[in-house]
């Protein structure tokens, strides 16, 4: 008599296929644990020798922000990036004509970045800073980036037209005890950090671009001198939101990389009433601006304002970093970033735009 596979057989098989494929799929999309990463004293000196090719900031929206000098933002061998005139409540209710009226970008000749891995690394407080409370979601943000008609404003830029050009890479984390304003990180901290990042993975040169990601309290300034800081405790020095630098190490050569403080303050922040809320939206408007900036300009020799005085030095981000007015108080007004909303596959975003050769305009699509 021949043997057949009973149905309770076929449906064991069955269930335990399901079960199996189903695991597999879960193990595919669960996010990647961090790597860890230590500094040693190899990394601290690394960062002190190392070159300092090109820095870019991006100004807080207040007084100290607006008030940044040509001579404080410049680096060594390359152009200066300032921010044009004092931001004050009449001048942007008058509509801010700097920004709302930019003018076309300038190729200079240099390196730009036609595809990418983007590398957050966290700093974790004590060991512990839950991504949802203290940066909001920016992985999701980088993963859909590459897929994002955002991310296809650089084409004109880049040459080149392919999708997910820009995708999400490995992550890091870093344990560390948090500074007092009276002692914050500098960039030479920040350096030995993605030094460190950088040398773990061996993942350097335009191909990937690191984002260090401070936790809510912490402060950084560019030099010890606490002069040009993100320090929202510390209003007199409160210049910047974020920055993006290019520098040249010894050992692992060339490295790019951002730094984004924690956006939900003051200055940085985007106005209320956003898809996501402040955190979220705030975080990845910084994020894209920094990111996209280095993808078109990474060295400060490539895409940036040259023609109009009034823009000068200005990035592809800067120029369509709008801002409105806002009544926070009985008596006080305060500027918050307005950013575009966009939809990328189910997920909403709200950045700032982007400036468009092709179009002479900002948008959020090519």
């Amino acid at each position: 008599m021949k043997k057949g596979v009973s149905f309770v057989s076929f449906l064991s098989a069955a269930v335990l296929f399901c079960v199996l494929t189903a695991s597999s799929v879960l193990a595919q999309d669960a996010p990647r644990a961090p790597r860890k990463i230590q500094l040693t004293s190899a990394d601290s000196a690394a960062a002190d020798n190392a070159t300092i090719v090109f820095r870019h900031v991006h100004p807080a929206k207040n007084a100290a922000g607006s008030a940044f000098k040509r001579s404080e933002l410049t680096t060594p061998g390359h152009r200066a990036n300032s921010n044009a005139g004092p931001l004050t409540a009449s001048s942007a209710v008058r509509g801010n004509d700097r920004q709302r009226f930019p003018a076309d970008l300038s190729y200079l000749g240099g390196a730009v970045v036609p595809f990418a891995q983007s590398h957050p690394i966290l700093l974790l407080p004590n060991g512990s800073c839950p991504i949802v409370t203290c940066w909001g979601d920016p992985e999701t943000f980088l993963t859909d980036f590459g897929n994002s008609d955002l991310a296809h404003i650089t084409d004109q830029y880049v040459a080149q037209h392919s999708r997910d050009r820009y995708t999400l890479g490995d992550e890091f984390a870093l344990s560390y005890t948090p500074t007092p304003p009276t002692a914050p990180l500098t960039d030479a901290n920040i350096r030995a950090i993605v030094h460190a990042a950088a040398l773990l993975s061996g993942e350097t040169g335009y191909a990937h671009i690191f984002h260090v990601f401070l936790p809510p309290g912490q402060d950084e300034c560019f030099t010890a001198a606490a002069t040009a800081c993100y320090s929202p405790d510390v209003p007199s020095s409160f210049a910047f939101c974020a920055y993006h630098n290019s520098v040249d190490f010894s050992d692992v050569g060339h490295v790019l990389y951002s730094v984004e403080p924690f956006q939900n303050v003051d200055g940085c922040r985007v106005r209320p009433g956003t898809p996501n809320g402040q955190l979220i939206d705030s975080t990845n408007s910084t994020l894209s601006h920094e990111l996209i900036e280095t993808i078109t300009d990474p060295d400060g020799d490539a895409w940036f304002n040259f023609t109009a005085v009034v823009l000068a030095g200005e990035e592809i981000a800067d120029e369509c970093d709008f801002f409105v007015i806002l009544q926070v108080s009985p008596t006080d007004f305060a500027a918050f970033g307005d950013p575009t909303v966009f939809r990328v596959g189910r997920h909403s975003y709200a950045t700032q735009p982007e400036y468009s050769n092709n179009d002479h305009a900002c948008g959020v699509a090519p």
